[in-house]
């Protein structure tokens, strides 16, 4: 029995939703932080903020009232979920009704830096700094975003601390901009990115610091350290790099989500994105120098080492030589018999040659530059 097109794609529809419903009920979240670091799997922390347009700041709102508020059209909602799980997932899918694409790179996390654009709102993946202490390797955590009409939803594994300075300068925010989606999102956004100022700072003072340790210490950089600054170097850049492309065309687009106010605010995030890569192209030069200027200063001091090592070995060949040569057990060498005095001085005589020689391969050493 041939079936018709549409009844094809009707099929497929319901096979698809009940794949996605399948894998958001079977689904056990991984919190990663970065390629190489595991944070273990923690409780779900709901927060969800609300803005009316009567309000002058925004206002705590129980998770089960979303669906009530949602479709209001003076009211803005931040919704932020840490280390959520299969139930939160299928919450946002019935509130929001987001794409199963956008949900799938949201539950796999390690997606590449980007900007996704859906009928119905908009999907940002970035990351976010944990730490500043560059002692240590460079702690990242992708965080998801999903900004809507009136909403923005938030998804990351566990505590982001860019995310709490994006909540208190959305608190402190005018009024006049603060109950605006686009404004709320270069406030997150923005947020983020400059969280990685303090980091790129940190790590050029250290990379001063080994400079000032190879060339004025007079020895070689911990390659330890040097190891991790290098690093974080090259988390920054995968984090930020991808941005660069993203947000030079998103501002260039027509929003039917933001307003025409907004837009110059996301044109300023570009401009920072913009300053920390030229920064981390240089501090990249600078760990490059660094690490060329170690090798060279330990191969220096190999040969400085192999030098003295080559007087030594000169030093002993002749004394070696020479008391080779009056240890054999045969009668007749010469001085092996002398007397002055009644007293044999053979033994004292043969030492005699022995520094003399020692003197002079110092003295041929000495002319050769290679003492």
């Amino acid at each position: 029995m041939v079936q018709s097109r549409g009844t094809i794609l009707t099929k497929l529809r319901a096979l698809k939703k009940s794949e996605t419903a399948k894998a958001l009920k079977e689904f056990k979240p991984t919190k990663r932080l970065s390629p190489s670091i595991t944070q273990k799997p923690q409780a779900a922390q709901t927060t969800v903020l609300i803005r009316r347009a009567d309000k002058e700041h925004p206002e705590l709102l129980a998770p089960e009232r979303i669906s009530d508020e949602l479709n209001s059209p003076d009211v803005l909602l931040w919704v932020d979920i840490r280390d959520p799980g299969a139930a939160e997932l299928k919450m946002l899918t019935q509130e929001f009704d987001f794409s199963p694409l956008s949900l799938e790179d949201a539950l796999k996390q390690r997606q590449r830096p980007k900007v996704d654009e859906y009928p119905n709102y908009y999907n940002i993946v970035i990351y976010a700094p944990l730490d500043t202490d560059v002692n240590r390797e460079l702690q990242m955590t992708e965080v998801d975003l999903f900004v809507g009409q009136n909403y923005i939803v938030s998804l990351h594994p566990g505590h982001v601390p860019a995310l709490d300075l994006a909540r208190r300068r959305w608190e402190q925010a005018k009024p006049a901009l603060a109950d605006r989606v686009g404004f709320l999102s270069h406030i997150v956004v923005d947020s983020i990115i400059d969280a990685c100022f303090p980091i790129v700072d940190n790590i050029e003072d250290r990379l001063h610091q080994l400079d000032a340790t190879m060339f004025r210490g007079n020895r070689g950089a911990n390659p330890e350290e040097l190891l991790v600054v290098k690093r974080s170097v090259f988390a920054l850049r995968m984090a930020l790099y991808p941005l660069r492309e993203a947000f030079n065309e998103f501002p260039k687009r027509e929003h039917s989500l933001f307003d025409l106010e907004t837009h110059p605010y996301f044109q300023d995030v570009y401009d920072h994105i913009l300053r920390l890569l030229d920064i981390i192209d240089i501090q990249q030069d600078m760990v490059a120098g660094a690490t060329e200027a170690h090798l060279a200063f330990m191969s220096n001091q190999l040969n400085e080492t192999m030098k003295t090592l080559t007087v030594v070995g000169i030093c002993e060949a002749a004394a070696a030589a020479v008391f080779g040569a009056w240890g054999m057990n045969v009668s007749g060498l010469p001085l092996a018999h002398v007397r002055i005095g009644g007293i044999d001085v053979g033994f004292w005589l043969v030492c005699a040659v022995t520094l003399a020689l020692i003197g002079l391969a110092l003295m041929w050493l000495k002319r050769r530059g290679m003492w």
